[in-house]
């Protein structure tokens, strides 16, 4: 589309990262559009830009709690979670290297982009919006931490930006969560919580073992 008058398009760049195995292996190469978020205006292109993150006392207390329960820690990983975020502020970009634009057009942004200031409360809001959609209860002290609590069963999750940790003693409910999350926006289940925060988890038959 045209630019509309006095309003102004960020300008963006491709971004290549490779990943690579324990071992020193390439795993793969991954490419991504980021905007130059720097050039935002407040008022203008965003508003609001803070994102709730777990606390660490609060993954602390969900270690003692799992250690003296016996229950098991998953951890999921959501793909290209900053890309679920939907935009409702009137955010214009310029059109990407390497593909053609004779006529100067521009992007209108429905939905975020890594880089935008307020990308990460955007997809926190998404996610938020999923799990109270779940039944899910968000507590007030700690706003990344989420409990579905019937009178047996107890689950919990915990988020920092799109890492997801989830316990709990109701295994068919931590699957349908997964399930849920997984059709939503497409998730990675990285298996039994190994590291998280810096932290490297252990289960052990005597409780949970930790080293930074």
């Amino acid at each position: 589309m045209d630019l509309p008058p006095n309003k102004r398009a960020l300008s963006c760049k491709w971004v290549y990262k490779t990943k690579l195995k324990a071992a020193g292996s390439l795993e793969r190469l991954k490419a991504r559009l980021v905007i130059r978020g720097l050039t935002q205006q407040y008022g203008v292109d965003y508003h609001e830009v803070f994102s709730p993150v777990v606390k660490m006392a609060t993954i602390r207390a969900i270690m003692a709690v799992v250690a003296a329960k016996r229950w098991h820690m998953c951890q999921l990983d959501v793909n290209n979670a900053f890309l679920h975020g939907e935009l409702h502020e009137e955010v214009y970009m310029q059109m990407p290297k390497g593909i053609p634009n004779p006529t100067n057009k521009v992007c209108r942004l429905k939905k975020s982009l890594y880089g935008l200031k307020q990308a990460s409360r955007k997809w926190f809001s998404k996610l938020r919006d999923t799990l109270l959609s779940l039944g899910y209860i968000q507590l007030k002290n700690d706003y990344s931490l989420f409990l579905n609590k019937t009178s047996t069963h107890i689950t919990i999750i915990a988020i920092y930006v799109d890492d997801i940790l989830i316990t709990g003693l109701d295994y068919q409910e931590i699957q349908h969560v997964k399930h849920h999350l997984d059709e939503r926006f497409g998730i990675k289940d990285l298996g039994q919580l190994h590291y998280f925060l810096g932290l490297k988890v252990s289960q052990t038959e005597q409780g949970v073992l930790l080293s930074q």
